[in-house]
């Protein structure tokens, strides 16, 4: 409790009440299931949700575009948090999308049209795993951009979302989870700190638990693994839980932000 904006500690809700102009009595709570620098986007769903939640407190409405645009403001351009576009985004607007971005920086949504069969198929084939790391994504960014082939490695990662796109809408989980592996090889050569000797020990022990494939979510360096398991789960589960695994159950959210009446 604080008398004043300037004595707000939290550097998230400092920086939405100074961008919303609120100085008056206001109480935040925030609950979450996950913990913090785990690569899920956490610091971006809770701008999303603060930001929609102060629309909702001046009764006021807001689309999801236009709240995932404020909320990279917010994160991005005020905070100057290193980041993509992506975790905004998909905060705002739940469901599988593809993320069309312009040159200029324009983006352009298209929600991923899935089949029942499929869609089920997916989530029961994909298992969150908890590496017990966690990791800051700021530096791991920013060392990234200061290595010189980053674009190539960035054309193979962008042709193998393209390819991952067909394979989710036709269900080819097995496909997806090669794919996955290949963009997580991919992915480690961009720079050292994505990666280290105890991470890739434990992928390769989940893959032998009965997975073709997966990667850590985000940034790297820690955090949690998603990993494709396209038959045999229970196995995988049994397998993974006598080396001490931890599973995080998930559900994909199609609805996006929201409100709870």
């Amino acid at each position: 409790m604080v008398s004043s904006l300037d004595e707000v500690s939290h550097s998230i809700f400092k920086e939405v009440l100074k961008y919303f102009k609120i100085t008056e009595s206001i109480q935040i709570a925030t609950f979450s299931t996950l913990p913090s620098y785990t690569g899920l986007g956490s610091s971006s769903c809770l701008i999303v949700g603060l930001v929609k939640a102060i629309y909702k407190l001046n009764n006021k409405s807001i689309g999801p575009i236009q709240l995932a645009e404020e909320a990279f403001h917010i994160e991005r351009e005020l905070l100057g948090l290193a980041g993509g576009y992506q975790d905004q985004y998909i905060s705002a607007l739940g469901g599988i999308q593809i993320l069309n971005i312009s040159k200029d920086l324009k983006i352009t949504p298209e929600k991923l049209i899935i089949g029942n069969k499929e869609f089920e198929k997916i989530q029961r084939s994909l298992f969150l795993i908890h590496s017990g790391i966690e990791r800051n994504s700021e530096k791991i960014i920013t060392a990234q951009q200061k290595e010189i082939d980053i674009f190539k490695g960035y054309d193979q990662i962008k042709a193998i979302g393209k390819s991952s796109a067909d394979y989710l809408k036709k269900g080819e989980v097995h496909k997806l989870g090669i794919s996955m592996d290949n963009h997580w090889k991919i992915k480690k050569s961009l720079t050292k700190i994505i990666s280290n000797s105890t991470i890739d020990k434990m992928y390769l022990e989940l893959k032998s638990f009965g997975s073709p494939g997966g990667k850590i979510i985000g940034a790297g360096g820690g955090g949690f693994f998603l990993m494709v398991v396209d038959k045999n789960q229970n196995e995988f589960i049994r397998k993974a839980k006598e080396s001490n695994y931890k599973f995080i159950n998930f559900k994909f959210e199609n609805k996006g932000a929201h409100t709870l009446e």
